[in-house]
């Protein structure tokens, strides 16, 4: 959305440049209709009964001008005020017609509000030239009315554009603020969103993050419509650690905020009066000043907003509960059936190495059937703390089914595959679950684990699952909690083979 009114940044400058740009075309306009001198741009203020000049024309140069004047009693400038005439006056200083006028204008300082302006212009003649006819000073009224009223069609129409702008806004934003669920693509719908309507340099996204007490960085857009992560700026909730966590907290602003209160605007995000975040848009870079009416219009999205970013954090939120187990932490198998597909055609494209590690809980029915069910989730919930503590980040994983737990070992070979399941299984053999009301008072856990890898013994992933799963049953038929290599047992099933032997593998 384009910018129609435009402001300097500085609030001594704050200049509305539509209505400037007006009296300086209407200075133009005249003088050159009517072969003036000079011309100026009064307006009057009937409480003070002071004129205060505007813009002033002279010698074709137009410039702003600041100046104030009390029209004597019975001069030709009151009755002009008087009657709302057209008024001439001859002078040593030359011939002089005060044309009044009465018209209303948009101030952005008051939100777009319609205030009365009402003063003279004041048309000019050197003594050298001949004065104004009372013909000609009726078509200079005339015409300069004419003007005004073209200027007050054209600022109608030009509001009428906006609104229905504004209306589109509201209706596409509000669209896009109610159907964005997942995160990620939901913050990035809604900056990119607020980009696109307001047209702000910046806008930038904060999220509370309560169980670590930080105010996090999310994600910025700027001007060119790029979308990046802030994840790398992270804030201290606590007072006075950054104006951000002040501004959250519902503390002081600080000297920073009130100098550019004109170009930054600080929205926290609440819903049912807890703030979840922060919403920060700016125009530091053009210093142009946000208009007063696209504040209202975003400030009134705020709830909108808020509810957009917790939805889609609660969407999260239940999609990750949908793909974890909540009691190991792990993911779950269909979670890792797609994760498995990624990785694999990593490794087979790139030509890397994948293991997949196979293990199961020895003799868990045993324990669920002997001790109960809160005794077996005990052993599973300490599984899963072993396992995620001993992985590496791209490794992946999962709670395959009951007490089967598969992990993706991407990049790793068969005998890294093997140092992490002995590190593994070295650490789940020092585990001692308390179990009060039996004879040993504790409870020892051992893993059956059985690896195979890509490309040495499958070119599937398939036929991958089926020689981790071949040599897990390997061990548990060798007298469980040991660690196999599909391509160990392989090699020992060829020679008992050649031996001419019978294999039991």
């Amino acid at each position: 959305m384009k910018k129609s009114l435009k402001f300097s940044c500085e609030p001594a400058q704050a200049v509305y440049e539509g209505r400037d740009s007006f009296m300086k075309a209407a200075l133009e306009a005249v003088s050159e209709q009517f072969s003036l001198d000079g011309a100026s741009f009064y307006e009057f203020d009937e409480k003070t009964g002071l004129l205060r000049l505007r813009q002033r024309r002279v010698a074709g140069v137009s410039f702003e001008h600041e100046e104030t004047l009390r029209p004597g009693p019975g001069s030709a400038a009151s009755r002009a005020l008087e009657t709302l005439a057209a008024v001439t006056a001859k002078t040593p200083g030359g011939s002089f017609l005060y044309s009044p006028f009465r018209f209303d204008y948009c101030d952005p300082a008051g939100g777009l509000s319609v205030i009365p302006c009402f003063g003279l212009v004041r048309m000019e003649r050197s003594p050298r030239k001949r004065r104004f006819s009372p013909a000609e000073a009726a078509r200079a009224d005339a015409y300069l009315r004419s003007f005004l009223r073209d200027y007050f069609k054209a600022e109608f129409f030009a509001l009428h554009r906006k609104y229905d702008k504004n209306v589109a806004a509201i209706t596409e934003l509000t669209e896009v603020f109610a159907t964005a669920l997942r995160v990620r693509d939901s913050f990035k719908h809604i900056l990119s969103g607020i980009q696109t309507y307001f047209g702000f340099d910046r806008v930038r996204l904060y999220l509370i993050d309560e169980k670590n007490r930080k105010l996090k960085g999310e994600l910025s857009s700027d001007i060119r419509g790029q979308i990046k992560s802030i994840a790398y700026e992270e804030i201290p909730l606590e007072a006075g650690a950054h104006r951000f966590a002040d501004i959250v907290l519902g503390r002081s602003s600080g000297a920073f905020m009130e100098r550019y209160k004109d170009c930054v605007l600080y929205m926290p995000l609440s819903v049912q009066g807890v703030t979840i975040g922060l919403l920060i848009v700016d125009n530091l870079l053009s210093q142009l000043r946000i208009e007063p009416a696209e504040l209202a219009m975003l400030k009134s999205f705020g709830g909108q907003i808020a509810l957009a970013v917790d939805n889609s954090r609660l969407f999260d939120k239940v999609e990750e509960l949908s793909l974890y187990d909540e009691l190991t932490k792990l993911p779950l198998r269909r979670y890792f059936n797609q994760r498995f597909q990624e990785e694999f055609y990593r490794a087979e494209r790139f030509k890397q190495p994948l293991a997949v590690v196979w293990a199961d809980v020895d003799f868990f029915k045993e324990v669920n059937d002997t001790y109960g069910h809160q005794i077996g989730d005990k052993v599973l919930k300490e599984v899963g703390r072993v396992i995620l503590s001993n992985l590496r980040k791209i490794d992946f994983p999962c709670r395959y089914g009951g007490d089967e737990i598969l992990i993706l070992l991407p990049q790793a070979s068969g005998l890294e595959a093997q140092r992490l399941s002995e590190r593994l299984s070295k650490e789940l053999s020092e585990l001692r679950i308390p179990v009060p009301f039996s004879k040993t008072k504790e409870l020892r856990v051992t893993m059956s684990i059985g690896v195979s890898t890509f490309p040495q013994d499958a070119s599937s992933m398939d036929g991958l699952l089926e020689k981790a799963d071949d040599a897990l049953y390997w061990v548990k038929s060798h007298g469980r909690g040991k660690i196999a290599l599909y391509s160990d047992i392989a090699e020992e099933k060829k020679k008992t083979v050649e031996a001419g032997g019978t294999s039991n593998v």
